[in-house]
């Protein structure tokens, strides 16, 4: 077979699966590796599967090796610097020359990415050294990693690793694995595996809803619901923040007490993970959900907000939210608490006001009332579309530019008809 044959056979393979895709949705499977199973060995393996990542990234940047004319193959032997700046050569063992190359891509990218900056006008610097090194990524399922018998395979190392959570996958028909990341944050290791499954309908209702993410209530829905959620740092982590103030950098209890606030704050990352992930999932029950595309990182300007956003999962929502495909996005310039829709007046409303009331008589909760607006505001210009105007594809981002457009010419056509 020549090499235009195998071109055909690689383009033809490409094709067919873009085309499965379309009928198929990503979704990544977070599994935490048992450390109890784990022998000494596994344990070691994966430890130095780490410490050989930052060393060839290191080697690399250090040696000023050009990662666009160097070959995966030529990293079989590097050099580093002990503790006392001894070089000492080194033979790479556990890592393979996937997560070589894939080490040799990820300063690729992370050139071009300077690169882009800098031809953008901003200020830029060059690639520094890695202290750790935090995920590996493993590229080709079947040969890098595979599930088998409840365990997930690595390789480089012996024997499969036992993991939590590997139960989640049997809710699911068809799956077609692809690419995994190792990942440790400082204490416990996790595998994250990206897979495609075939979509599935939604089983939603036939509300239209409005959210309005705000401080004094984290969320706010049209129907009334409010929800309150904070979640603040505990008196351990404030404790081991004070421990670690006071030892000496880079000894080993120092270490020790930064791996343990890192745990401490993992262990918060997974509550608010948790709640906004049951959040989220109810919202998206109904038909439609509008909110507003507010700044929150602005709002950390604000010293009397700054703190409630900090602990808060504000971000997180927003973010999944936007993600959905029955989420509708008001742009940040549509007046939603100033308007009152059954005059028609903007009123101006200070933060510290938590009840809207306008000169025309009309008194509501002023979240609610937002929340409300947004609901208006999408009816409003569904049915401005609907004259003609625009076409009636589905809306995912609303600018309040373009509303104020098509009210004009609602406008103009209405003093024209008559």
């Amino acid at each position: 077979m020549n090499q235009l044959d195998k071109n055909k056979i690689i383009s033809d393979a490409i094709k067919a699966t873009r085309l499965k895709r379309k009928s198929q949705a990503c979704k990544v499977f977070k599994f935490k590796v048992n450390r109890s199973a784990l022998s000494n060995e596994q344990k070691n393996s994966l430890k130095i599967f780490f410490v050989e990542a930052k060393r060839v990234y290191n080697y690399i940047i250090g040696n000023k090796l050009d990662p666009f004319n160097l070959g995966y193959k030529e990293l079989k032997e590097i050099t580093y610097l002990d503790k006392d700046k001894n070089q000492i050569n080194y033979k790479l063992q556990y890592i393979g020359t996937s997560v070589i190359a894939d080490t040799i891509t990820l300063i690729k990218e992370s050139i071009k990415g300077l690169s882009s900056s800098k031809k953008n006008g901003n200020k830029v610097g060059s690639l520094r050294f890695k202290s750790e090194c935090n995920s590996i990524r493993l590229r080709q399922y079947g040969i890098t990693h595979y599930i088998k018998n409840g365990s997930i395979k690595i390789q480089g190392i012996k024997k499969p690793i036992k993991v939590s959570g590997l139960k989640q996958l049997n809710n699911y028909d068809n799956i077609d694995y692809t690419v995994a990341n190792i990942l440790y944050d400082g204490y416990d290791y996790f595998i994250s595996l990206t897979c495609f499954i075939d979509k599935e309908k939604k089983q939603t209702n036939n509300n239209i809803i409005g959210i309005d993410l705000g401080c004094s209530a984290t969320i706010t829905t049209s129907d009334g619901e409010k929800m309150k959620i904070s979640i603040e740092e505990s008196e351990r982590l404030k404790g081991l923040q004070a421990k670690l103030s006071k030892q000496i950098k880079c000894s080993n209890n120092w270490y020790k007490t930064r791996s343990k606030i890192r745990k401490e704050y993992n262990r918060m990352n997974n509550q608010k993970n948790d709640i906004s992930n049951k959040i989220v999932n109810r919202l998206l029950q109904n038909e439609i959900v509008v909110i507003q595309d507010d700044q929150i990182s602005e709002w950390h300007e604000n010293e009397l907000v700054s703190k409630t956003v900090q602990n808060s999962i504000l971000g997180r929502i927003k973010s999944q939210l936007k993600k959905a495909d029955n989420v509708v996005l008001l742009d940040q310039w549509f007046p939603t608490t100033k308007h009152c829709f059954q005059c028609g007046n903007d009123l101006e409303i200070r933060l510290s006001q938590r009840t809207y009331k306008c000169d025309c008589g009309f008194e509501m909760d002023r979240d609610i009332h937002a929340a409300l607006n947004m609901i208006e505001y999408y009816n409003r210009y569904k049915k401005l579309q609907s004259v003609g105007t625009t076409d009636l594809k589905p809306v995912r981002k609303i600018t309040y530019k373009h509303y104020k457009e098509l009210l004009k010419q609602e406008a103009l056509l209405s003093s024209t008809t008559e």
